[in-house]
């Protein structure tokens, strides 16, 4: 009895996933109810022979017919509570659009409750709280406009105010959309640079549709910020193939001198890693991928240029112990340290500096991080350092400083 009761209830929850997907495949609808894919495809053959209209799609996956709905199923409590605490979490959310569709539907999901369901949830609803955005402050109203452009491929135009105060008007080719810190962070091709860019949606001032389509671009949200990795991936971590051991010795302190750096302040993002099991060739890859992807630079107060920084500090050992990485920029004052940043004030000292010239995805800074472990240097681990400046920009033939405390 205790079997019949579970299949019946994994057939009603595979009608559901059927309605709620284009196309599911056996394998998802296995996985998720922790059966075999035999299994499921007895479960598909029985809806099938009970007159459901389930379309086969030989190697791909199954679908419900166009137009075909069954009723609403009844939402089990758990259910019903969590869309309470949706509702309460994107009440909180800075998007108004967000806010005011997500109240309509959820004003219509809550029509289909029991009546005993309706009142638990009123009494879940008056015990709950979040404190995220306390002020209720509303900082765009674009969301749901610009997830229509991506899904449809719609031209827009926008005015946009960047935060050093310059506005601009763009022509923009929506792509993908993500949220961090508070803020929503449009990923758009820009017609007027030729280039993807991120476009903050609390700084767009005006947003209308072009009704132009436009041509979808081939890639997904992860082959872009892999892309994004790559435009300036750095990192001290072993390449594949090691230096020729001859080479190094021979040339191992060539454009090498001996500098003295002066304090400074820098601001920017910041993680904990280890070159352990290749941990720091992700996350510092990630890192730039954020850096890049969110404009982290042009939200950087007191910013003394646009000289991009990637500095190690914190060693709790040598170069194989866990360290922290900062990227960022130098800035004249750390007064002001936005959320979600770290500012950090450095004493400078004695530095060995090196150049390394070539191309930055075929593992450059990572080949010149080997050879700096090799050298015989008396290092400080204070704060180490890779400058990219204007000769950094071309990441096919760039040029990067590595700048390493030593006593």
């Amino acid at each position: 009895m205790e079997e019949e009761k579970s299949r019946l209830a994994r057939l009603t929850a595979i009608l559901t996933q059927l309605q709620s997907k284009r196309m599911i495949t056996a394998r998802e609808l296995a996985e998720k109810h922790g059966v075999s894919i035999r299994t499921i495809y007895r479960d598909i053959r029985s809806l099938e022979s009970s007159g459901i209209p389930i379309l086969t799609h030989e190697g791909k996956g199954y679908s419900m017919m166009h137009g075909y709905k069954l009723p609403p199923i009844m939402f089990t409590e758990e259910e019903a509570n969590a869309l309470i605490t949706a509702e309460h979490l994107i009440n909180k959310n800075r998007d108004e659009s967000l806010v005011s569709y997500y109240q309509s539907a959820i004003t219509k999901i809550k029509a289909t409750l029991q009546h005993n369901q309706q009142s638990k949830t009123e009494l879940l609803a008056s015990r709950m709280q979040i404190r995220n955005n306390s002020e209720e402050e509303k900082t765009s109203n674009y969301l749901i406009q610009l997830q229509s452009a991506i899904a449809n491929y719609t031209l827009h135009k926008i005015s946009y105010l960047s935060l050093d105060g310059i506005l601009t008007e763009r022509t923009i080719e929506p792509f993908a959309i993500y949220t961090t810190k508070g803020n929503w962070i449009l990923i758009a091709f820009c017609r007027k640079r030729n280039d993807f860019r991120a476009f903050r949606l609390d700084r767009i001032q005006t947003l209308s549709s072009l009704a132009t389509l436009f041509e979808p671009h081939n890639m997904s949200l992860e082959e872009y910020l892999e892309e994004c990795r790559k435009k300036y991936f750095s990192t001290p971590d072993t390449p594949l193939t090691e230096p020729n051991p001859s080479l190094l010795s021979n040339h191992k302190n060539d454009f090498m001198q001996t500098v003295k750096i002066e304090p400074f302040h820098m601001l920017g993002i910041s993680i904990i890693t280890s070159n352990k099991d290749g941990q720091a060739l992700k996350e510092i890859g990630d890192l730039w991928g954020r850096f890049i992807s969110e404009n982290i630079s042009g939200q950087i107060p007191n910013k003394v240029d646009d000289t991009v920084y990637s500095l190690y500090t914190d060693y709790e050992g040598d170069h194989t112990k866990p360290y922290r990485v900062i990227l960022g920029c130098k800035v004249s004052s750390l007064e002001d340290v936005p959320e979600g940043m770290l500012g950090r004030t450095f004493d400078g000292g004695n530095y060995a500096q090196f150049t390394a010239k070539g191309n930055l995805n075929e593992g450059l800074v990572g080949k010149k991080w080997f050879e700096i472990w090799q050298m015989d240097l008396n290092r400080a681990y204070t704060a180490d350092f890779e400058v990219f400046g204007e000769k950094a920009l071309n990441p096919t033939d760039a040029e990067v400083d590595f700048l390493i405390a030593i006593n």
